[in-house]
């Protein structure tokens, strides 16, 4: 017989199954158990600073190296950025080590951030990579500019369904 947080968590892995492949956005709060006492929320706020800064720099990198003006508008909800803004997006994911030389996200660096936000929590580390497997089976170009694009668009969903502020 199984355990009741067991059926709870195949229960939850199945809503997040379905959700992934019918791509309607679900609230994480409501599958995701912190190790702590502490809500996963008031984690991830604590967390998400550091991973903002990573992004910072290597925006910051990527405006500079591409010679772009400083007060360069941020990239995460344009839908029609020029395509020097897709190159810049390009740089950002690769400098962040977010996207991988294959013009797909990297599930290793999307682990890697996942579990730095929420305490290595198991379920949202598992969601985000689903996530972002997603978004790497949308992408089919084969320019790195478009794909980045792309991805940041997906990406963007993805943090915005999901109350993430994250800015690049």
């Amino acid at each position: 017989m199984m355990r009741p947080t067991m059926l709870a968590m195949i229960g939850s892995l199945l809503l997040v199954q379905r959700d992934c492949v019918l791509g309607q956005g679900f609230d994480l709060t409501k599958i995701l158990a912190s190790r702590s006492t502490e809500p996963i929320w008031t984690v991830m706020v604590r967390q998400l600073p550091q991973v903002q800064e990573m992004i910072d720099t290597g925006r910051k990198e990527c405006i500079q190296q591409m010679k772009l003006p400083k007060d360069q508008r941020p990239l995460m909800k344009v839908s029609n950025p020029s395509e020097k803004e897709k190159c810049l997006i390009e740089c950002v994911l690769k400098k962040t080590k977010l996207m991988d030389d294959k013009n797909k996200l990297n599930l290793g660096q999307v682990e890697k951030l996942t579990s730095l936000v929420t305490q290595d929590n198991k379920m949202a580390i598992a969601l985000s990579c689903s996530l972002a497997q997603t978004c790497n089976r949308a992408v089919t170009t084969k320019s790195p500019c478009e794909a980045a694009h792309l991805l940041n668009q997906c990406i963007s969903r993805q943090l915005e369904r999901n109350n993430v502020k994250l800015i690049w």
